[in-house]
Parts: C-alpha cells; structure tokens; sequence
C-alpha cells in the first residue's frame, strides 16, 4: 500500500509545489513551497488548516 502526501498552500490555496532540502526547517519537515507564492505547504491533515475558515470544503 503506498501514502501519498497531499499538500495545500495556506494563502493562495494552490497544491502545486516543489521541494527543496534548503528550505526544511521545523515548520515545514518535507521542505515543500508553492511554486505560486513560495509560501511554505502544510499537509492536510496538519491542525494549522483551521487558516482555510472553521469548515473544510475539500
């Protein structure tokens, strides 16, 4: 069975991202940035989702 990561831009909402071993810090481990805004990804199943409004509509 294989997991996929699946990544949502907390300001332009975008889920297109490219990865870099020089921007991993603790808040982004995978090193993962929007390729829109450069804004660091969060998964989302990460608690800081709660930027997108109290409601999810994935």
């Amino acid at each position: 069975m294989t997991s996929y990561i699946h990544f949502r831009c907390p300001c332009c909402h975008g889920s297109q991202y490219r990865t870099s071993a020089f921007d991993v810090s603790d808040k982004n481990p995978f090193g993962a940035k929007c390729i829109f805004c450069k804004s660091p990804m969060i998964t989302l199943d990460h608690p800081g989702r709660s930027a997108f409004g109290s409601e999810s509509h994935y």
